[in-house]
């Protein structure tokens, strides 16, 4: 990786890119209901399930850079968590909002495989295990490192999503380290997840 200079973007307004320039307000029901269909610049991406309030959830743990770096995991990365495909270059809003929402369908598809059929989440569940997923991954969200499933998923799968809500405070170490992002991260990610709406 060349040593690019440090691109900070705005995660306002690569939200702003994925709800197609309408600016969803914090305590209205527009910002706790899903987006639905995603378009950028003529591109239909498909659908989201997760609400701006769980974008400003991630966002606001991931920050966002439009330049390639290492993030603590000792991955290259860029845009907002964005690990897959990245260029040695400088990318712009809307690549990034395009690999934001690949990225969050990745983690919604992940969270679907072990929601019961029939069962149906909150939207502040949704917003919470997606946002959990999208930072953990999929593998880790499902298994232990011994290969058993984790507990997280377990409950999920068993329809018990309010004692799932409780394990995302446990997913606190990186490294076997306590790290306080994490501690802050996941603290959001659980009072999201108990919200009624």
């Amino acid at each position: 990786m060349n040593k690019i200079k440090k691109v900070l973007c705005s995660v306002v307004a690569v939200i702003g890119v994925i709800t197609g320039g309408v600016a969803v307000q914090p305590n209205t029901d527009a910002y706790y209901s899903p987006i639905g269909k995603v378009v950028i610049d003529g591109q239909d991406l498909g659908e989201l399930k997760i609400s701006p309030a769980g974008l400003a959830l991630i966002t606001n743990a991931e920050g966002c850079r439009l330049d390639p770096y290492k993030c603590p995991a000792g991955l290259i990365t860029n845009g907002i968590g964005n690990t897959h495909g990245v260029p040695n270059k400088v990318i712009d809003e809307k690549q990034a909002a395009i690999d934001f929402v690949r990225n969050i369908q990745a983690a919604e598809q992940c969270l679907d495989s072990v929601v019961p059929k029939g069962e149906t989440l909150t939207q502040g569940q949704q917003d919470a295990f997606t946002s959990f997923i999208f930072n953990t991954g999929c593998t880790r969200f499902k298994t232990n490192r011994n290969g058993s499933k984790t507990q997280i998923a377990r409950l999920i799968e068993h329809g018990e999503c309010s004692l799932a809500c409780d394990q995302l405070n446990r997913w606190v170490y990186g490294g076997g380290k306590k790290l306080n992002g994490l501690v802050t991260r996941r603290g959001d990610e659980t009072e999201r997840c108990h919200a009624l709406d």
